[in-house]
């Protein structure tokens, strides 16, 4: 403790930044616990709520049909609700759900303040909606706010939770089931929810949405916050790598400053593995204290998180938990990873032969080999470029360090900007082969609009048929269109268009080269209600994953003949004349939902980019320390003899100059080929076509920055070493 003490005292700056950012980067580790400290208290939701295990949104079923679902025998209970979409007096487009109170089991509500509803003009909701003992108006009609209250399956959503009664007579029977299951593995739900869809469809009931599974007691938030926390918890360990980049290059510079001392010691008798062990100590010690900060703080953190995330989506206030296994993980990688970058400093002071180490000067002169004595011939300039190619040339090891370091910072520097323009991009040829400027979606199951071209009474329109759909378990959207379609005209890769009511199908051609269909196959079509098989007559270079047919022909398949669920239109404010609630999308809505995503992108690819830059950053300053002080002598000359401080300035970004440049094209080309593997991982995943558009107009700024960087670098550096006296220093004291 005593000689981490007078380390102390010798760098406090460099060792107090070091402790924080390692205290800072284990707290954010420490996200990865969110998971873990959520689920016991979403388990206990799960029960107290009685979440399904299997949610279907349908059209309107009857007692009997309900009673058929809950005699299969892996069925535990079936249970109707009746939920209308409706609109309120501000505007605002929301959902009252129909509860029976009294008899249900699942989807029970959780009662903030008040009562639940006893009378049809009654309602629990959310305060956001307003006040209890307000009265709230919905599709024209009153309801008396009497409490506030949510369930978990809607929780974060401003709905209305009525009496059973009071909503059925709008829907004309139960339209959201919801089943618990007597095994409720994924398998098992898998196996029950074919057999539920295959009942419905018997009975002649219309979805447009495979069943939502629940397994192994799971929530619909759970893939979300597990998200959420890997993506703040890989920003954490990427911080840990910053943090241990600065560690290494405080205790590099630390131990490579006692080399004199440890080599008084070994000419006394001391044992080379006693020094190295008395030298990694420094690093350990840093490493334990960031470990007793950061380590609460994780804690702190992962609690805080999930406290919100849970508050503010499921409406439950988790209690306090540890998950001690990214505890242990985090201490035993903190101090490893500590022991290993001091480990090659150690090893380094040590194995110096004595003389040399208590010489005290740079260990590695220039012309011990014929490529030095080479570049001694050519004219590289005057002294200070002489001087700055020789510097370059004698520690090659360290040279490509420093170059490889550059190299990553570009790198990442021109990925991020590429990731962005190639996902605008895309984003932007998915909607290139739509012409409509509104998409009015029905808001009710099933399909609930007639399907004709004459539901806008103010511009032109046109109905059809969006809902998911499969292939060989790959999720696609399957649109069903007129074949004459004035909406939709993407370039045909091959084939032809589809004709009408022949059951054909046009389908995205990277998605058609990457599961090998071809024109002329027949595709197994996997919609919610069953399988429908189409002829491939034609691939669309559209950048999506898409199966595009008949309208009439997918609206027979759903057992919805003539019908439809979204109507396109040429106008951004559509007057859609359809007996069904609808909600309207536009152009712009769309591009402005884009755009959200795409600056959550660039939020978190920023992110990590800044963290790698850092990283590389902190790597050259620590390579140029060390550098700077193994040649003080060198420098300390220099400045006896009239050099200044710009001089060695100058110095310095002659030398580092060649190494950006090399490191800039190095890492242009890098990012390049990382953002191509990136994005290459992607299309393969989801077969999908995106396409890479790389940021040329992003080099100019990298190149300005790694210059400004450099330059920034060196005077940083020359700052630090030229605070010392010159006679002290060419005196050789350490």
């Amino acid at each position: 403790m005593r000689s981490i003490l007078r380390q102390f005292r010798r760098a406090p700056g460099r060792i107090l930044a070091s402790i924080v950012a390692l205290a800072l980067a284990i707290g954010a580790i420490g996200v990865l616990a969110v998971p873990a400290v959520s689920e016991g208290t979403l388990h206990d939701a799960v029960g107290r709520d009685g979440l399904a295990d299997i949610i279907v949104d349908t059209t309107p079923l009857d007692a009997d049909r309900l009673a058929e679902i809950e005699a299969l025998p892996d069925v535990a209970a079936a249970e109707g609700q009746a939920i209308a979409a409706v609109e309120l007096d501000d505007g605002f487009q929301t959902r009252i759900i129909g509860l029976d109170f009294d008899g249900q089991t699942m989807d029970l509500v959780q009662l903030d303040a008040g009562r639940l509803p006893v009378d049809t003009d009654e309602v629990v909701t959310t305060p956001a909606i307003g006040s209890i003992g307000s009265t709230v108006v919905a599709d024209g009609e009153p309801f008396e706010i009497v409490g506030h209250g949510s369930t978990l399956w809607w929780s974060g959503d401003d709905v209305l939770y009525a009496p059973f009664d009071a909503v059925v007579t709008e829907t004309g029977g139960a339209n959201h089931l919801v089943v618990t299951a007597v095994d409720d593995s994924e398998e098992a739900l898998r196996a029950l929810s074919d057999e539920i869809r295959t009942l419905l469809d018997a009975s002649g009931a219309q979805f447009t949405t495979f069943p939502e599974l629940l397994p192994d007691g799971s929530t619909p938030i759970d893939d979300d916050i597990a998200q959420v926390s890997t993506l703040i918890g890989m920003l954490g360990v990427f911080a840990g790598l910053v943090a241990l980049v600065l560690l290494a290059g405080t205790t590099n510079t630390l131990i490579t400053e006692r080399t004199r001392e440890v080599a008084v010691m070994r000419a006394l008798g001391g044992r080379s593995r006693q020094l190295r062990r008395r030298l990694r100590r420094i690093a350990l010690g840093i490493t334990a204290v960031s470990l007793l900060v950061g380590l609460p703080l994780g804690i702190a953190i992962s609690n805080l998180v999930a406290r919100m995330v849970l508050e503010e989506f499921v409406g439950v206030t988790p209690s306090f938990a540890v998950d001690w296994t990214i505890v242990v993980a985090s201490t035993v990688g903190a101090l490893l990873a500590a022991r290993l970058v001091s480990a090659r400093a150690a090893r380094r002071v040590t194995k110096l032969s004595l003389p040399e180490a208590l010489r005290d000067r740079d260990g590695a002169p220039f012309g011990g080999n014929w490529t030095h004595r080479l570049l001694a011939k050519l004219p590289t300039g005057g002294l200070l470029e002489r001087i700055a190619v020789r510097s370059t040339a004698r520690r090659p090891a360290r040279t490509i360090a420093v170059t490889t370091q550059i190299s990553a910072a570009v790198a990442a520097a021109f990925l991020i900007p590429t990731l962005v323009t190639s996902v605008n991009d895309f984003n932007t040829a998915t909607l290139a082969p739509w012409s409509w400027e509104s998409v009015s979606v029905a808001r009710d199951p099933g399909l609930p609009i007639v399907a004709t071209d004459d539901h806008d009474e103010s511009a032109a329109s046109e109905a059809g048929v969006w809902v998911d759909g499969a292939i060989d378990d790959w999720g696609v959207d399957v649109y069903g269109m007129s074949p004459d379609s004035q909406f939709f005209s993407a370039d045909l890769r091959s084939g032809r268009w589809i004709d009408e009511g022949k059951r054909e199908a046009m389908i995205s051609d990277g998605f058609a080269s990457r599961r090998d269909v071809a024109i002329g196959d027949t595709i197994p079509l996997e919609l919610a209600n069953g399988v429908a098989e189409y002829e491939i007559v034609g691939t669309l270079d559209d950048s999506y994953v898409a199966v595009y047919v008949d309208r009439a022909d997918v609206a027979t398949d759903l057992g919805a003949p003539g019908m439809a669920n979204v109507v396109w239109s040429a106008s951004e404010a559509p007057v859609i004349d359809v007996d069904a609630a609808v909600r309207v999308n536009t152009a712009a809505d769309l591009a402005a939902e884009d755009e959200a995503g795409r600056d959550a992108v660039v939020l978190i690819f920023g992110a990590i980019g800044a963290i790698v830059v850092g990283v590389a950053a902190l790597a050259v300053l620590s390579t140029m320390t060390v550098n700077l002080f193994e040649r003080r002598h060198e420098l300390a000359a220099l400045q006896a003899v009239g050099a200044r401080r710009r001089r060695l300035r100058g110095l310095l970004t002659r030398e580092l100059l060649p190494v950006g440049a090399v490191g800039l094209a190095i890492g242009i080309g890098l990012g390049a080929v990382g953002a191509r593997a990136i994005i290459g991982s992607f299309e393969a995943g989801d077969a999908i076509d995106i396409g890479v558009t790389d940021a040329v107009g992003a080099i100019p700024f990298i190149v300005v920055g790694t210059v400004a960087a450099l330059w920034l670098l060196s005077a940083a550096v020359v700052r630090t070493t030229t605070k010392k006296p010159i006679a002290v220093t060419l005196r050789g004291a350490a």
